[in-house]
């Protein structure tokens, strides 16, 4: 494996205080539902923030909860990430395989006990799942299980050349380790959140990468399904992430 070389004394950390002067600093978000970050994931690779947050949005225009997004068909998903096509139909396909797998071998979509675990029960409870690349895998660990991890996609690592942190032959395992003993844990956030941003324009009010209300509407678009269907008022429907129920 060939690792990147550093090319700036200060490297990463440089970096990244001049992507907080440009962009200020990103919070992470409170709460993230597993299932929701999986599908974003997916969406967010090779694709602008706000554009994958804008299909996830879509998504939840459509789809009651995760399972019933299970159960599509690749076309029909692919059609609501715009026109159906070469980009757009491996990549629905890719969600409907992730999705599939994980409910074989949970029978379930609730995933809050994944938050528990250790980055390598993390990437070893990945790897048994098909479809999983090193890009979902990472934005798993790192956005919604807080542990230090790097997902970079095709345009991130090529910033990271373009800012300094890489010259010659470079790879993502390369750059990824050298992240990581460059920044801090409690880094890693900021860092991918902005050099997303700076990979694909976004200006400085463009909403993050993750921490969007998503699952929050996926759980009133049900409770409001359900209001209509018995024509009696259900109690509002619990903040926090939804948990689909399964349909065997």
């Amino acid at each position: 494996m060939t690792t990147a070389r550093v090319s700036h004394p200060k490297g990463a950390k440089a970096v990244l205080s001049r992507l907080k002067r440009t962009y200020g600093v990103p919070k992470p978000p409170a709460e993230n539902n597993p299932v929701e970050q999986i599908v974003l994931a997916i969406l967010a690779q090779n694709v602008s923030p706000s554009t994958a947050l804008s299909i996830l949005e879509k998504f939840n225009g459509y789809y009651v909860d995760f399972n019933e997004l299970r159960v599509t068909q690749s076309g029909e998903l692919a059609s609501h990430m715009g026109a159906v096509s070469k980009e757009t139909l491996p990549r629905a396909k890719s969600i409907l395989l992730v999705l599939k797998s994980i409910f074989d071998r949970e029978n379930s979509f609730d995933l809050e006990f994944l938050k528990s675990k250790s980055k390598k029960e993390l990437e070893e409870y990945f790897e048994q799942i098909a479809g999983a690349d090193n890009y979902l895998i990472a934005s798993i660990i790192l956005h919604c299980c807080g542990r230090q991890a790097f997902p970079l996609d095709d345009k991130m690592l090529k910033s990271c050349e373009e800012l300094g942190l890489a010259q010659g032959e470079v790879t993502l395992e390369g750059v990824q380790t050298y992240l990581e003993r460059q920044l801090k844990s409690a880094d890693s956030y900021a860092f991918c959140d902005l050099l997303k941003r700076y990979a694909y324009q976004e200006t400085a009010g463009a909403k993050a990468s993750t921490g969007s209300k998503v699952s929050a509407k996926l759980t009133k678009a049900k409770a409001a399904k359900s209001r209509s269907k018995s024509g009696t008022r259900k109690p509002p429907a619990p903040k926090g992430p939804a948990r689909a129920k399964a349909k065997k």
